[in-house]
């Protein structure tokens, strides 16, 4: 899981999504976030906080088996 947190009209906001779910916009310079609704939020990078991801999600593999 990762936890966003972007400036939204409603002031600051938090939504806990599939680490997976966070990529990159092709609307927006910044990333686009699947909702659990299924619906879309795409952030720009100037309204976006930080992306706070499990320490299992925020590692990489780079082995080649």
């Amino acid at each position: 899981m990762a936890t966003i947190a972007y400036e939204s009209p409603d002031g600051l906001a938090e939504e806990s999504v599939d680490a997976d779910d966070i990529t990159d916009s092709g609307k927006v310079r910044g990333v686009r976030v699947q909702l659990e609704d299924e619906s879309f939020v795409h952030l720009p990078y100037a309204r976006l906080y930080w992306v706070r991801e499990s320490e299992d999600e925020g590692r990489i593999d780079y082995s080649s088996r």
